[in-house]
């Protein structure tokens, strides 16, 4: 355990120009970590299948250009984005992830996340302004989620409800002059009415990691063009790998035919939840496969 003070080299630079940062800040893990380039990604506890998946692709994409992602370690959307920034922890950043907490470090909070939260010790750091020992309150977590938007250069909303403590998070990043981003969903969703109320009062859309990126000014990967023709006007796609998968191959072809959800996968039983949630997300990262507002089509 780290105890850093108001006036220490470690202090945040960013949480240290908000008004009345704390003065105290209890860690474990990398120091380092907290004063690195952070996105902070939120959302509901109760996220949806598109939510979750959403989170951890935008949190691995964002974190192989060198981004840290900062969030809650609550269930949901904060636990999928943890584990998308850990997954592509490496050579490039291993400073993956901060989890901000409103209990003492330790004391941890929910229990079922003990494995997350010593991954996030190893590959980041888990940072709380509140003493050993503290325990879950209800009024904690406002002030958490202020810490966390006071750490990042923006912050990311991912399926938040109106009344949803995603939206707090949202109003503090406002009042510290961070950027706002959010993921629209489906207008039959309600998880997606807090992000789309943001959306209207001026937050950006987002529907790709590169979207935040080139906000960031970070250098984006330009992709190939390995579009492949049979003759005139005839377009299938992406060439095809030789090193892909059965049932990648499958999920190509049948995406050959027709747009389709990732529900529709699933009620085709070609594989398990997460099977088919890796298989789609490798798809994507290399470019073969694009995913807009839920919809898998060939890129």
């Amino acid at each position: 355990n780290h105890l850093i003070t108001y006036d220490s080299n470690f202090y945040p630079e960013r949480l240290r120009e908000t008004d009345c940062p704390p003065l105290l800040l209890y860690v474990r893990g990398s120091l380092a970590t907290l004063g690195s380039l952070q996105l902070a990604i939120v959302g509901s506890r109760n996220a949806s299948d598109y939510g979750l998946r959403n989170a951890y692709w935008m949190a691995r994409e964002l974190c192989k250009a060198g981004v840290t992602v900062c969030s809650g370690l609550a269930l949901g959307v904060d636990a999928s984005a943890h584990r998308g920034a850990l997954d592509a922890a490496g050579l490039e950043n291993p400073q993956s992830t901060v989890a901000v907490l409103g209990t003492g470090v330790d004391r941890l909070y929910p229990p079922a996340h003990r494995e997350l939260f010593e991954r996030i010790t190893e590959c980041g750091a888990v940072v709380s302004e509140f003493p050993l020992g503290m325990r879950a309150h209800a009024y904690n977590f406002p002030r958490r989620n202020r810490l966390i938007s006071g750490l990042s250069v923006g912050v990311l909303v991912i399926e938040a409800a109106i009344k949803s403590g995603s939206l707090i998070t949202a109003r503090y990043a406002c009042e510290q002059n961070r950027d706002v981003y959010a993921l629209p969903s489906l207008l039959s969703n309600p998880l997606g009415r807090g992000c789309h109320e943001l959306i209207k009062q001026g937050a950006m859309l987002v529907d790709d990691p590169n979207d935040i990126l080139i906000e960031l000014g970070l250098k984006v990967p330009g992709r190939a063009d390995t579009l492949s023709f049979t003759g005139f006007g005839s377009h299938l796609g992406p060439a095809e790998p030789n090193d892909l998968m059965p049932l990648q191959r499958k999920l190509l072809q049948r995406l050959r035919t027709e747009d389709c959800l990732f529900d529709s996968f699933l009620d085709a039983d070609l594989a398990s939840f997460s099977a088919l949630n890796q298989a789609l997300l490798d798809l994507e990262v290399r470019g073969l496969v694009t995913c807009r507002g839920g919809r898998y089509s060939i890129a």
